[in-house]
């Protein structure tokens, strides 16, 4: 936890400005415990340092800082990568003597911590919550003498025999029971803020950019495509993520009425079709937010949303698919992993048994596929700024095109192109490459557009693209083509809505008639024009 220079707080901080007034002894420090009336100090009686546990250095799985000291309390954070189920317990020592241990439970500082700590803390479904609220600490410290002293932490390992000191340990900082100046206290603030930043910075650098490339070389941890296991009795067929918003309830309920089931229909599903289906969302970057609440009660009537540990945005649908394939394999093993919008409609039964005949059938990429035209016009809402990454113009008209990669829209000509790109209704992988994404997400690239993102991962690696149109009927031409199982639509949606247009009216009427038991309904409606299902082949 030691090495990068973010990662010593110790003196000499360079963002404190000469010539600033400072209390004495206390040059390069940042934090002040102010405790007007903290009452006379306690001698300091517990074990030293250095005859405590013994120190252990290098497990890149331990991870934590001190995040400050103030009104007399010590305060972090801490976490094994990966691992939740018990909290880490934290040993404090203030100039060289133990003053207390804390565990880390507390609500966590910053949201990336738990990116960090590659923690589903936040992904969690309200029917089983977490056993604490996250990775800080607090500690109070004893009362102490005014002045200059030291503060140091560190995290115990998982057996509890050895422990490993935190990032910015040791810490200076000085008790006071006055005050500082304003000024003073203002420049502090600002340091502590770049200092907390900067820190943050290079742990997320250092452990998510460059380790996972580290782990390769060495052997540690592969990041080709998964070897797969043969099918067991406990994974599923398919697993399908629906896209939406935090305030989207009119259209999740519009699903529930349709093709999603609720209640003991959801848990049916799972068991007997082997098909999980949960709403993926995010989280409010405003604090107080209404949808907030709201969304907490409609997890607890349902039980059927899936919550991803980032703020939620449309600019930033790239993240969240890749949160999408991170948490998902590693919630519920699985064949098939589909990610769908919640303005589509889907044929669960026919998508159930066209995947089920491909289970066996290697890396798959499915969708309806395009190459379509890279925007390098900013004023265009698909702009792509790292157009450049996709090679030269290839025509006259100065186009290029994007790698084949699966797409929202039908086959589209360029013109069609500024209006109609970036969103993906439908597509899915195969367990093997989801679970490729999920381990190497931090080092895959996101570009402007989820769907060319997606493609941009997979277009070296050993995949096959399936490009089934069934993914994508548009029309009632093509719902009145449904004549056998092999051309049955998987799922609906117009792609000059990228979704189905006036889907709150109309998704209800187009599932009924073209996807609820389609053969049946089509064979009902051609009986009464004395026609057969044999007669439309």
């Amino acid at each position: 936890m030691k090495g990068s220079p973010y990662r010593r707080a110790g003196s000499g901080f360079p963002f404190m400005e000469s010539g600033s007034e400072a209390s004495p002894g206390s040059e390069g420090v940042l934090f002040y415990s102010i405790r007007p009336s903290a009452g006379p100090a306690t001698p300091l009686t517990g074990a030293a340092v250095e005859d405590d546990l013994p120190l252990q250095t290098g497990d890149e799985a331990l991870l934590g800082q001190i995040d400050g000291v103030e009104s007399g309390e010590v305060a972090g954070w801490a976490c094994l990568r990966g691992y939740m189920s018990k909290p880490l317990e934290v040993v404090v020592y203030v100039d060289g003597v133990r003053v207390g241990e804390a565990l880390a439970l507390e609500e966590t500082p910053h949201h990336i911590i738990h990116r960090l700590c590659e923690l589903d803390l936040a992904v969690s479904e309200l029917e089983q919550p977490p056993r604490q609220k996250g990775v800080g600490f607090r500690l109070k410290l004893p009362n102490l003498t005014e002045g200059k002293h030291e503060v140091r932490a560190f995290v115990k390992n998982k057996e509890g025999l050895a422990k490993q000191e935190l990032n910015q340990s040791p810490l200076p900082f000085v008790e006071s029971a006055a005050q500082p100046g304003l000024e003073e206290a203002l420049k502090r603030k600002d340091a502590i803020i770049r200092v907390r930043n900067a820190q943050i910075s290079a742990l997320w650098d250092e452990l998510h950019t460059r380790q996972p490339w580290t782990n390769a070389l060495s052997g540690d941890a592969p990041i080709n495509l998964a070897t797969e296991t043969p099918v067991n009795a406990s994974r599923k067929l398919l697993v399908i993520g629906i896209n939406t918003g935090l305030g989207a309830r009119s259209r999740r309920d519009l699903l529930r009425k349709t093709w999603v089931p609720t209640g003991k229909g959801l848990k049916t599903l799972e068991d007997e079709k082997s098909v999980v289906i949960r709403f993926v969302v995010g989280y409010s970057e405003q604090k107080d937010d209404p949808d907030e609440l709201r969304i907490q009660e409609e997890i607890k009537l349902y039980g059927d949303i899936l919550r991803l540990d980032m703020v939620d945005t449309y600019a930033d649908l790239s993240l969240k698919t890749l949160k999408m394939f991170t948490v998902l394999p590693a919630k519920y093993d699985a064949d098939f992993y589909f990610k769908i919008d919640d303005d589509v409609a889907v044929n669960i039964d026919a998508m159930a048994n066209y995947l089920a005949a491909k289970r066996n059938q290697g890396n798959l990429y499915l969708g309806c596929m395009k190459s379509g035209q890279v925007l390098t016009d900013r004023r265009y809402k698909w702009f792509e700024p790292e157009y450049w990454r996709f090679g030269d113009p290839a025509s006259a008209e100065g186009q290029i095109n994007y790698m084949r990669h699966a797409s929202g829209q039908a086959r589209q000509t360029n013109k069609d192109a500024a209006d109609k790109s970036g969103c993906v209704q439908v597509y899915g992988l195969s367990g093997p490459v989801a679970r490729y994404i999920g381990r190497n997400g931090p080092i895959l690239h996101r570009f402007a557009n989820e769907d060319v993102t997606l493609g941009a991962w997979l277009v070296g690696l050993e995949v096959t693209h399936v490009d089934e149109r069934r993914f994508c009927c548009d029309s009632a031409e093509r719902c009145m083509a449904q004549t056998n199982e092999n051309n049955v639509c998987l799922s609906y949606y117009e792609h000059q809505c990228a979704g189905i247009c006036s889907s709150e009216s109309r998704l209800e009427p187009i599932f009924e008639s073209c996807l609820k038991d389609p053969l049946n309904r089509l064979a009902a409606l051609l009986a009464e024009q004395g026609e057969t299902l044999e007669d439309q082949k």
